[in-house]
């Protein structure tokens, strides 16, 4: 029976993360992917006409240092795609129309996407009373705290292209927990997001402000995690193997895992379950009632994403920015159009352009579970009657997620807190995902670093505990 120091049940972002920066200190890793291939749902593919699809995340963004360091381990530094600077513009639907959404205070003044009363409303947060309740939902709360237009055409959509989610189902306390802090400790956002700026030490030499780059490769997003599993070897990534089993085995924890359809038993003196909740519940099934239970009762929320190639001159819009996302009171039928070749060159060929239609959601999971015909048709419905793209496109590619992003409903946390309690209670388990912390890529990535950062300090307290006895 093989034994590693850690054991990921994983291969997504948030283990390979974590099995990369144990792995860098020094430590025996193995990364366990029931798929073909890693990455999870960062996956990416190069069509024979030349077009670039990202058929999960499409888009990742970062001010880490760390992670910079990390590229230059990987040999994928001269391979970062910046986004263009045109990606700065985000829309927001009006009335059919795409709207810019204002990034100043003159910006704001100017929108069309808020009344004059709207707009002063704003100014108001600082003397709205904080809330007394344990938790709020995201549209009460931005509601109560902006008004009721900042919340429905600025929030809604912006909670649709995060989350896929429903603002009114949404806690936020658990998906904007900063923000719920700073109302708590300030009794306003905005003043406490400013009063809660860390200040640095007296004397402290001033270095140059990191400022956060939207990134990509040429390849598409999957070029990460496929780099982090070439770096690792394939003695240390196991695709197309499934883990089936766990248990504790005194100092050491068993997993049994399906391999070439055999059954086969490894021991390792950590655990992490970098899995989605439902499936990493079907692995702590026997080991705690309790905590699985609370990992089944985790909502997802499906997506489908659709790329639509079409010749320049087939969209009359001219895709001047990251693209356009659709208030649930504009009654779409997308959840957002990403305008996929304005932002990264060579997603496209030479004359042609390239949007990504994002549908589904908790709002209308039915759309993202449509045949793959009828999905495409939707998309190019839509893409016309918002964009102005007119006739066939060239290009159409569907990927269906029937469970895409984990929803942090109300009691969210009190799911967490039982994870928390049986890795207390469990010492070399932990749980890993998007699930936990934060939806987004770079979330995931820095959850994974962190985790590994602290199981990598406890394995290596042990080793020194033993070596001194």
């Amino acid at each position: 029976m093989e034994t590693y120091d850690a054991i990921i049940v994983g291969g997504g972002i948030s283990g390979l993360s974590a099995a990369y920066t144990l792995f860098k200190r020094g430590l025996d890793v193995l990364v366990i992917e029931a798929a073909p291939a890693v990455g999870g749902v960062m996956r990416s593919i190069t069509t024979p006409e030349g077009y670039v699809l990202d058929c999960g995340p499409n888009t990742a963004a970062t001010k880490d240092p760390r992670l910079w360091a990390e590229f230059a381990d990987l040999g994928l530094t001269a391979r970062l795609l910046p986004a263009d600077r045109k990606g700065k513009r985000r829309y927001v639907l009006l009335n059919g129309t795409p709207e810019e959404i204002p990034m100043s205070p003159m910006g704001l003044a100017r929108t069309p996407l808020l009344s004059s009363a709207a707009k002063l409303r704003i100014f108001r947060e600082p003397f709205i009373p904080r809330a007394t309740g344990d938790d709020e939902s995201v549209a009460s709360f931005f509601a109560r705290r902006l008004g009721p237009e900042p919340a429905a055409r600025l929030v809604d959509p912006f909670v649709a292209g995060v989350y896929a989610g429903n603002p009114a189902q949404i806690s936020v306390k658990a998906a904007f927990p900063t923000l719920w802090e700073a109302e708590q400790r300030a009794g306003s956002i905005i003043k406490g997001m400013l009063s809660g700026r860390e200040k640095p030490a007296p004397g402290t030499p001033r270095g140059p402000k990191m400022r956060s780059l939207t990134f990509s490769f040429p390849g598409g997003i999957a070029e990460w995690p496929r780099a982090i599993a070439a770096a690792l070897g394939p003695r240390r990534v196991w695709c197309a193997t499934r883990a089936t089993g766990l248990r504790r085995d005194g100092a050491l924890w068993q997993v049994t895992v399906e391999r070439d359809r055999l059954p086969e038993t490894l021991e390792s003196r950590a655990v992490i379950l970098a899995l989605p909740a439902y499936a990493a519940a079907d692995l702590v099934d026997r080991l705690d009632a309790r905590a699985a239970s609370a990992l089944r009762g985790i909502p997802y929320a499906p997506v489908s994403v659709v790329q639509l190639g079409y010749r320049r001159e087939q969209v009359r819009h001219p895709l001047d920015g990251f693209g356009v996302l659709a208030p649930s009171s504009e009654r779409r039928r997308f959840l957002g159009i990403l305008w996929s070749s304005s932002l990264f060159a060579g997603r496209a060929p030479a004359g042609r352009v390239l949007t990504t239609t994002l549908m589904g959601g908790a709002l209308a999971p039915e759309l993202a579970l449509q045949p793959d015909e009828d999905l495409i048709a939707t998309a190019v419905a839509e893409n016309a009657a918002v964009l102005g793209a007119t006739g066939a496109p060239e290009l159409a590619h569907a990927t269906r997620w029937e469970r895409a992003i984990a929803q942090y409903t109300f009691g969210h946390d009190t799911r967490i807190a039982e994870l928390e309690r049986l890795e207390r209670e469990q010492p070399g388990l932990a749980f890993l995902g998007s699930y936990r912390g934060g939806v987004g890529v770079p979330k995931c990535w820095h959850n994974g670093v962190a985790l590994a950062d602290r199981i990598g300090d406890r394995l290596a307290g042990r080793a020194e505990t033993v070596a001194a006895d």
